[in-house]
């Protein structure tokens, strides 16, 4: 029997492709990190620091090692974020991933670069946010009700893999449960079509790839398992410098490589070409027992369809986790009226700009702005147009606003605009321009208003309530002088721009 891949050529050239267009968007979005680059760097220092890494060997699709490469989806993930973290990852091989495990113990691997965290795990790992989630699910091979979680198995026997974050879980969780450890879920998925187990707990998508792969058309997803899968990746040695450069990478990674690495390996397919030679000389020497071969089929065919079945509802099933995933992921960092970026967001992408500035001795300065008399216009012309203005000024703001700069709603009918790389000075140039911009708009039913702005710049180390605080401060001082003004936070400026500090109309 001869089995390939069917996306084999496409999925070789699929991740280059990407990375080429990935490197672009850094291009257009970060022409200062190239500049600075171009004037500093000389050819020697584009070497990466060196970092090596563990896999588990035998995880696909999240990860495997097929002819001495690393395969799966972590390998896409590990291209991207050495690009963003600048770490040049070499793999160190294993044969499995109990092996991978005391290598990371020993030091000898610096990262795992796809896992679960769990509390044994924890006593010799630390662990980045998740970057990618999936659920468990339970397998049978006989027609029995849907499971929903391990409450209701009795006494039924579980198998699951050894130093697997699930078999932990039952372990701690569900120490009732009969529980079989395995080496792997191919190993697993045997003892289950053979009759030796059960069930089977493993992961969704390596679990539905190995049942396609290997034929066992006797088996059905019977359950949804918990908890689901959160994968991050994670550093050994307490090397905390390599654990923030990884949180920064992942979470700069746009969402449509999340959404292409996903799709990229959801979509690989095993085909099976039957040698028929094989076929013709079974035949030749069963044809007196032909009739229990067709029954044979007949009842094959009748397992199949069932399972093709499943597999389809599995596959619509991981499109709506996808799209759910997605909608979540949007909804937790917008705000639903004006479509920006909300203040749970604001204050996270705030935390990375701070330790870039203290890291690197970059500025970094906040602008807070308030939009002048705004509960007249709700009293005057009702709540849709004071909606209405909040929506049109979140468009104003985002036109004028540099590439580089993040916008956010922090409240009510205040803004708030972070300015990476900016000093005091260019940051109040920026409030000026955003000023005019918005005296000169005419804003549907209400006509011209104004806004007052609050400026300060970062002073490491304080935290991001201090830094907030005096921006709030300056942006009162603002309204109490008169609106439609511009304040600096007084601890930054000099005599020298002390007249900076008031900018009225």
């Amino acid at each position: 029997m001869i089995i390939k891949r069917s996306i084999s050529v496409s999925t070789k050239l699929y991740t280059p492709i990407c990375l080429v267009l990935f490197m672009c968007q850094l291009v257009i979005f970060s022409p200062h990190v190239l500049a600075a680059n171009a004037s500093t760097a000389t050819s020697e220092e584009f070497a990466y620091p060196t970092v090596t890494y563990c896999i588990d060997p035998d995880w696909m699709p999240y990860e495997a090692i097929r002819n001495n490469q690393h395969v799966g989806m972590s390998s896409d993930y590990i291209i991207y974020i050495g690009v963003l973290a600048e770490l040049d990852f070499q793999l160190v091989k294993t044969k499995s991933w109990s092996e991978s495990l005391e290598k990371l113990k020993s030091g000898e691997c610096q990262v795992a670069s796809m896992l679960n965290r769990s509390p044994e795990r924890e006593r010799y790992l630390r662990f980045t946010q998740p970057f990618f989630v999936g659920p468990n699910v339970l397998v049978s091979n006989v027609e029995q009700a849907f499971f929903q979680g391990y409450e209701n198995i009795g006494t039924q026997v579980v198998g699951a893999v050894a130093q697997y974050r699930q078999a932990e879980y039952i372990d701690n969780y569900y120490p009732h449960i009969n529980l079989k450890l395995v080496e792997n879920e191919l190993a697993g998925l045997r003892l289950l079509a053979d009759g030796d187990i059960d069930l089977f707990v493993g992961s969704l998508l390596s679990v539905n790839a190995l049942i396609q792969k290997s034929g066992f058309s006797n088996l059905r997803i019977a359950g949804l398992a918990e908890p689901q899968d959160q994968l991050s990746m994670a550093v050994s040695n307490d090397d905390i410098e390599l654990l923030n450069k990884l949180n920064v990478a992942i979470s700069e990674l746009p969402e449509w490589v999340h959404a292409d690495i996903y799709k990229q390996w959801n979509n690989v397919r095993v085909i099976e070409e039957v040698d028929y030679r094989y076929f013709w000389i079974a035949t030749s020497v069963f044809l007196c027992i032909i009739i229990l071969g067709v029954w044979r089929q007949l009842l094959v065919s009748r397992y199949n369809k069932k399972l093709t079945l499943k597999n389809q509802q599995l596959q619509t099933l991981q499109k709506e986790l996808l799209e759910n995933n997605q909608r979540l992921e949007f909804m937790s960092v917008r705000d639903p009226l004006t479509n920006m970026y909300n203040r749970h967001f604001m204050q996270d992408r705030a935390a990375q700009e701070k330790q870039v500035s203290q890291r690197k001795n970059l500025p970094v300065c906040l602008l807070l702005i308030d939009i002048d008399f705004f509960k007249a216009v709700n009293d005057q012309f009702g709540h849709s147009a004071g909606d209405a203005v909040l929506v049109e000024l979140a468009t104003l703001i985002c036109s004028t606003i540099r590439n580089m700069d993040v916008a956010a709603r922090w409240g009510g009918e205040e803004f708030i605009v972070l300015c990476p790389k900016t000093t005091l000075g260019e940051a109040i140039y920026l409030a000026k321009r955003l000023k005019n911009q918005i005296r000169q708009h005419e804003f549907t039913e209400v006509g011209r208003m104004t806004c007052s702005f609050g400026v300060a710049e970062y002073l490491g180390p304080e935290s991001f309530v201090d830094w907030f605080d005096r921006t709030d401060k300056a942006l009162y001082a603002a309204k109490n002088t008169g609106r439609d003004r511009i304040h600096a936070s007084c601890v930054e400026l000099t005599e020298k721009t002390e007249s900076e500090k008031l900018d009225s109309v």
